[in-house]
């Protein structure tokens, strides 16, 4: 993690934007040690959270795209690159069918639902208005709550990162 700490702390809001957009890199750890930057006055959180939010709907409105256009085989490959290749389709599906859209304030807290989502929103046909609202508003809180987290605890962010044998 210290590496991660001096990554974010050495290029800020550029982390913060390319890992939503895509970098290997685990999201909601960087959220959180960014969230802690912000407890020290280092980040600005309106900055962190419109770019996690725009970052995140960015891809994921490509993602949509994609399943609008190539259907199942788009959602597919979402699946087999997810944490929970097995689960994500019956996931995705189900939430869709129960839930529509409204299952994407809760999609990037859900194993498997979180890669499948975009595509599967795309897939049943949603409006892209109505798909980037509803994205919006779940990447908002998810952001939220990894930001909220680094700047409750950022004392306990800065201890562990400076006790860790592997920082």
């Amino acid at each position: 993690m210290g590496h991660l700490v001096e990554l974010i702390n050495e290029h800020g809001y550029a982390v913060v934007l390319v890992e939503q957009m895509g970098l290997p890199v685990p999201a909601f750890p960087v959220l959180i040690v960014a969230g802690a930057l912000v407890a020290e006055g280092t980040l600005s959180a309106p900055v962190v959270l419109a770019l996690a939010i725009a970052a995140a709907l960015a891809g994921d409105l490509l993602w949509f795209q994609l399943g609008r256009r190539y259907g199942r085989s788009v959602l597919a490959t979402m699946c087999r690159l997810s944490w929970t290749p097995d689960g994500c389709a019956v996931t995705a599906t189900g939430a869709f069918r129960r839930f529509g859209l409204k299952s994407l304030l809760v999609a990037r807290f859900v194993p498997g639902l979180a890669a499948a989502a975009p595509s599967m929103a795309g897939l049943s046909g949603h409006r892209r208005m109505h798909f980037a609202a509803y994205d919006a508003a779940g990447g908002a809180l998810w952001a939220g709550a990894a930001v909220a987290t680094g700047y409750v605890f950022h004392r306990e962010v800065d201890a562990r990162v400076i006790a860790s044998p592997f920082a």
